[in-house]
């Protein structure tokens, strides 16, 4: 598999890819995508995040179509640089698979193409095999020859070789209040929010506390949205709506901070937080340079947990995934977790005067159960991104967290600093 691109073969590299998978995949999905943020504004930078590698495939044919060639030494194109990494990386596999297996892995890029939890599946396993590949060692994919039905085998580690179950988990994983699904309500009752800020003086924060998920029925959202609405119009503190409770209290919007040129306040999730007494949920905020504004926050009574559904995930996985015949690893790609995040956790469950992480007690949990001596270790990669070297050269990377099972039988000696920074 390719592990480095040279900006010279980029428009190649695209002519290729665009030959193999078909252009016409990435612009439907596009235009799909175009049409929903029409209808709700709101979901513009969510849907552009979420299907990044879609809009800049896109953004490659338009760029195509107008130079003849993707203008590499014409124009910035950087921000292109994972798409047409990924694109290097499929066509390796592509060109070096026979003719069935050729096909399936095209068949699989299209349905990632579509779903974003997909594609970032696809990326970490790519990410994974292009470390272990920048190390000297040979990689597998057994779903794709027959060998296995885990992600990734590394032959020449160990007396079996390792096998590496490879797990993507969004931030939005184990939230009762999927990011999608609070940006569709936002939209029925922003509007109505917004007219009624423009004549505020005071701050006004909105806590609706939903006794489980968000209505599947467009009716009943728009029914609690219009519920809603009314009753911050008329002031009440705190009130039991159908299937959910509202709480209302007036602010000092000076605590919002700082006023951007759209009259719109730019805070951060700490101001939202401290504002609202709530942590880390969906929020909505409209306000005018007036200094009125009003703060609306989602979240569920039922706890979200991106640990439990992580781990869950892991534990289904251990025994269906990993054959038990010999060691393997699981890595769990955080995608919503910078690198320097997972490397605070790291460094808090190492400094030895404070409690351990949560992540840290999780592991261990799942590493103890029963049934899973074959798995040697846990990694978990946080969210990836590009960043420069020297002699112009464009790197790609994050940061691990590993885990390792030492007492495992199956462990061996190779299975150490497998994730350990090398010069």
């Amino acid at each position: 598999m390719q592990v480095e691109l040279y900006t010279g073969d980029i428009p190649s590299v695209f002519e290729r890819f665009s030959d193999l998978v078909g252009a016409q995949h990435w612009k439907k999905r596009v235009d799909l995508l175009k049409a929903d943020i029409r209808g709700n504004k709101l979901l513009r930078e969510h849907l552009i995040q979420e299907n990044e590698f879609a809009f800049g495939l896109q953004a490659a044919s338009e760029l195509t179509k107008k130079y003849g060639r993707l203008p590499v030494h014409q124009m910035d194109i950087s921000p292109l640089y994972p798409c047409m990494a990924f694109a290097a990386q499929i066509l390796s596999i592509a060109e070096s698979s026979a003719g069935p297996q050729r096909a399936q892995l095209v068949r699989r890029v299209h349905g990632a193409l579509k779903n974003p939890d997909d594609l970032r599946g696809m990326r970490l396993e790519l990410t994974a095999a292009t470390h272990f590949l920048r190390r000297g060692l040979v990689v597998q994919w057994p779903e794709v020859t027959g060998g296995g039905t885990m992600d990734l085998l590394i032959p020449a580690l160990g007396p079996q070789g390792l096998e590496i179950e490879c797990k993507s988990i969004s931030d939005d994983k184990g939230r009762k209040i999927p990011k999608r699904d609070a940006l569709d309500f936002c939209a029925l009752v922003a509007p109505k929010l917004d007219a009624l800020g423009k004549g505020l003086k005071v701050g006004v924060a909105a806590v609706l506390t939903l006794d489980g998920r968000m209505p599947g029925n467009f009716l009943e959202r728009r029914k609690l949205a219009e519920s809603l609405v009314r009753h911050v119009l008329s002031g009440v503190s705190n009130c039991q709506l159908d299937g959910a409770n509202l709480r209302i209290h007036e602010f000092d919007p000076l605590l919002l901070g700082d006023v951007g040129d759209d009259g719109r306040p730019v805070i951060s999730r700490d101001q939202v937080d401290t504002i609202t007494g709530t942590t880390n949920r969906q929020a909505l905020i409209v306000g005018r340079k007036s200094g009125g504004a009003i703060v609306l926050v989602l979240q569920s009574a039922q706890d979200d947990s991106l640990l439990t559904y992580t781990f869950d995930t892991l534990s289904r996985s251990a025994n269906r995934q990993l054959s038990g015949q010999r060691a393997g690893m699981f890595l769990v790609g955080l995608d919503g977790l910078e690198a320097e995040s997972l490397l605070d956790l790291a460094q808090q469950d190492g400094a030895g005067d404070q409690p351990p992480t949560a992540l840290r007690v999780r592991v261990s949990e799942f590493l103890a159960s029963h049934g899973r001596d074959h798995v040697i270790g846990v990694g978990f990669i946080s969210k990836g991104g590009l960043r420069p070297a020297a002699g112009g050269v464009t790197d790609s990377g994050g940061s691990a967290y590993v885990f390792p099972k030492r007492e495992s039988p199956f462990w061996h000696d190779d299975f150490a600093g497998l994730f350990a920074e090398r010069a």
